[in-house]
């Protein structure tokens, strides 16, 4: 197996480890009557439960739109992979890396926000990012012998 194709399956199973659980949050919130899991990551329940409904919908509006939105630039992402790196489009090279540092970035950001209570999550999202993003690299850019 070439490089280019490992590097793909790596930032596919990258994207997809995103996409995922991002539909198990927005089907939790519209039909299990769940709340977004960053809301537990920095309140207990009864603090949940304390909080008016209107906060609640709020928070949950705000789940569903950034939810929705990570599974859609992932699905996008791996339409990329495999349409687009897969048959050699440098450019998709770059325009992937780009998407995929700024969700990285997003998810620090958003890690941040709650204290730094899942660093071993961006941990591990940026290595498997690397790993994916340098065997693609190698598989796109080192000259065939």
């Amino acid at each position: 197996m070439n490089s280019l194709k490992i590097g793909s399956i790596v930032l596919s199973i990258w994207s997809s480890l995103n996409f995922f659980p991002s539909l198990y949050v927005v089907v939790s919130i519209l039909f299990l009557d769940k709340h977004p899991p960053g809301l537990y990551a920095i309140l207990n329940a009864g603090d949940i439960q304390s909080m008016s409904p209107k906060m609640l919908a709020t928070v949950d509006s705000i789940g569903l739109f950034a939810n929705l939105s990570v599974a859609a630039l992932n699905a996008l992402i791996l339409i990329a992979i495999w349409k687009g790196l897969t048959n050699r489009i440098v450019w998709v090279y770059w325009a992937l890396l780009t998407a995929s540092i700024f969700a990285l970035l997003a998810g620090v950001a958003a890690d941040y926000a709650v204290n730094f209570a899942f660093p071993e999550v961006n941990m591990i999202s940026a290595l498997i990012l690397a790993i994916g993003f340098i065997f693609s690299g190698i598989g796109l850019f080192k000259p065939s012998k």
